[in-house]
Parts: C-alpha cells; structure tokens; sequence
C-alpha cells in the first residue's frame, strides 16, 4: 500500500468515527434550559433531599452522646450541623414550619456558641430543651411535606417524609422528659406502619392514608402545645 492510500485511508477512518461519535452523542441542553441556583446557594433535587432528611435529627443525637462522654467541643458542632441542615431545609422562610425550622436553628446556633465558651453553664437540661424544640420543629416540617408530597401523588416521598416526622416527633418526647400520651404514641406507631407501607408500594385505600396524615398531624400539634409546655415551664428559654 502506497504512502498516499495510507493517508487517504487514515483520514477516511477519523472522519467516520468522528461522525459517529457526533451522532451518538447527547445534544447538548441550551444553557437557559438547565436548572441554575442562585449565587452563593447549591441547587439539590428534592428527591435526593428526601433520603437525606433525617440528618438534622442524627446530628442532635450525635451532639447529646458528646455531651455526656464530656466532649463539649463536638457536641457544639453536632449542634451547628443540625442547624445548618434545619436551615437549608427552611428554603425560603415562607410558611409557619419554616419559621419555626429557622427559628429553632437560630436557637441550635446560639446554644453552639456559649458550649465553646470555657466559663459555659450549660447542661444536658439546657440541650435536651433546645433540642426537643428543634425536633418538634423538624417533625413539623416533614410532616407537612409528607401531607404535600401524597397530593401531589409521589407516595414514596411522602413515606419517607413521614417516617422521619414520627421518628422526629418521638424523639422530641424523650428529650422532653414528657410521658407521650397514648394517642400521640398510637399516632408515631401508625405513621411508621403507613410510612412503610406508602414506601413499598403496597397496596393500600386512599382515605386511609389521609386519615392516617391527619391523625398524625394532629398529634404534633398536640404535643407542640403540651409536651413542649413542660420545658417552659422548667427551664426558660435563653438566647
């Protein structure tokens, strides 16, 4: 084969697998279309977000077990993460749970701060107080996106949401040092079960489900006007 016919045939050869690879390709979206987040924030699909929600609640576990190995100094970033994750969970601020999730951060933030403080008087009262109130807040929030997520017909969402409020809701309790009353604990026991059921995908009646949201949301309600009381009523809240 002649130098030229090798050349001819090498050229032949880029040619055609760069006109597949151009053909195979994805066209590219315009640059309008793609999803963009505003300067300085982080855009995350709400799906991802979901399996995710129940890190604010880990961390306050996390921040109690560091208080009482005597590690002050993670137990106030254990605390900070749970805040941040409120936070960015709050979105805009626009509705009564936000308020309250930005509220409670605020509260998680400043309890942070005086831990680090060598001088600092804090003690598992004032962490479980603070806590029990953030988590009242989260159980709230989630279960507010539960109730959103069955209307708009994504029912492994709203499982998700709603086993994370109940898990929430109860652990709100213990930190409260409060005897959860039946119905609130019947109430936690039942979104577990609707919660597994709604993720699994099995078979279930459509009234049932909103029954079973309402019922729950009640007993947040509940527990946010009496369980929380209890905490008031010990220890005020500081800032």
């Amino acid at each position: 084969m002649s130098i030229r016919n090798s050349i001819g045939f090498l050229t032949l050869a880029l040619l055609t697998c760069g006109l597949f690879h151009h053909a195979s390709a994805d066209p590219r979206l315009p640059v309008s279309l793609l999803p963009r987040a505003p300067e300085g924030y982080l855009l995350v699909d709400e799906e991802m977000w979901s399996q995710l929600m129940d890190e604010a609640g880990r961390h306050l576990d996390r921040a109690r077990d560091a208080y009482l190995h005597g590690h002050s100094r993670t137990t106030a970033q254990e605390l900070r993460k749970a805040a941040i994750m409120m936070r960015i969970d709050a979105a805009h601020g626009e509705d009564r749970a936000d308020i309250a999730m930005l509220k409670a951060a605020h509260e998680l933030e400043h309890l942070s701060q005086r831990l680090q403080n060598p001088q600092s008087t804090e003690n598992i009262d004032d962490i479980d107080a603070v806590s029990a109130r953030a988590l009242t807040a989260l159980a709230d929030h989630e279960f507010l996106k539960a109730d959103s997520a069955w209307r708009d017909g994504h029912g492994k969402r709203s499982g998700r949401y709603l086993r994370s409020a109940a898990d929430n809701l109860e652990r709100a309790g213990f930190r409260a040092r409060v005897a959860v009353s039946s119905a609130t604990s019947d109430a936690v026991r039942d979104a577990r079960i609707l919660s597994t059921r709604l993720i699994d995908g099995t078979s279930f009646v459509m009234d049932e489900v909103g029954s079973g949201l309402s019922a729950f949301g009640h007993q947040i309600k509940h527990f946010t006007h009496e369980g929380l009381r209890s905490i008031q009523n010990r220890r005020p809240m500081r800032e």
